[in-house]
């Protein structure tokens, strides 16, 4: 839905920012290593799938390269019937998204596959919420997925609100300034980077909607 009058715009990660879906992922990935008959893998590891491009999560759990599509395909398999089981908002995500929507426009940039998030909104009812969501796109980093949104939706100005140092630094790359969320899966140093930081989401609308004053 493309907005009648531009408003702020501000970007949110998905996975880590707004979805604590670190279960869903743990589940994806066992899922995928059992049914391949490989042993199970310590929750920190498959810990660390949950961010970062899906493909990668393959070198990330010592996946054999010639089974690397099958990892990846039975990932995808078992993240989808996880979705209903494991996905949450954290706690005071849906008020402050309630109380930001008629403020700015919001939107979505995630690694995530666009059917994974699809789902994932659909299941927490808030497909309305958002003016646009750009998934993972073939070729794609993280900066240009915000690019696309900067370039698809007027706006008086914008900010990126995410949980890690990727997050950052993409938002930075598109000259936007950056909140950053302590409360989900952060790595310690992740935050350095950030223009502003919050500790629960209940912080972040004065914050965000300053930081997009601040790059009109």
């Amino acid at each position: 839905m493309t907005q009648s009058t531009p408003k702020p715009l501000i970007i949110f990660d998905w996975d880590g920012t707004l979805a604590d879906s670190m279960d869903m992922c743990v589940a994806g990935v066992a899922g995928a290593l059992e049914r391949m008959g490989l042993p199970p893998a310590p929750r920190e590891r498959m810990m660390a799938c949950n961010g970062p491009l899906y493909e990668d999560s393959a070198d990330i759990m010592g996946i054999d390269p010639a089974r690397r599509e099958e990892f990846l395909r039975l990932r995808t398999e078992c993240e989808d019937a996880a979705v209903a089981i494991h996905q949450k908002l954290f706690p005071g995500v849906r008020e402050m998204l309630t109380e930001l929507k008629d403020r700015a426009s919001l939107a979505i940039a995630s690694n995530g596959r666009p059917e994974y998030l699809a789902a994932s909104l659909k299941l927490l009812g808030l497909e309305d919420v958002f003016t646009d969501v750009q998934g993972r796109a073939v070729g794609k980093v993280k900066a240009e997925l915000i690019q696309m949104l900067l370039d698809r939706i007027p706006h008086t100005g914008a900010c990126m609100v995410g949980d890690a140092l990727g997050d950052l630094t993409s938002a930075h790359a598109c000259g936007l300034p950056a909140l950053f969320v302590s409360y989900g899966y952060h790595k310690p140093d992740d935050w350095k980077e950030a223009d502003a930081a919050v500790k629960t989401p209940k912080e972040i609308p004065a914050a965000a909607l300053a930081l997009c004053a601040r790059s009109r």
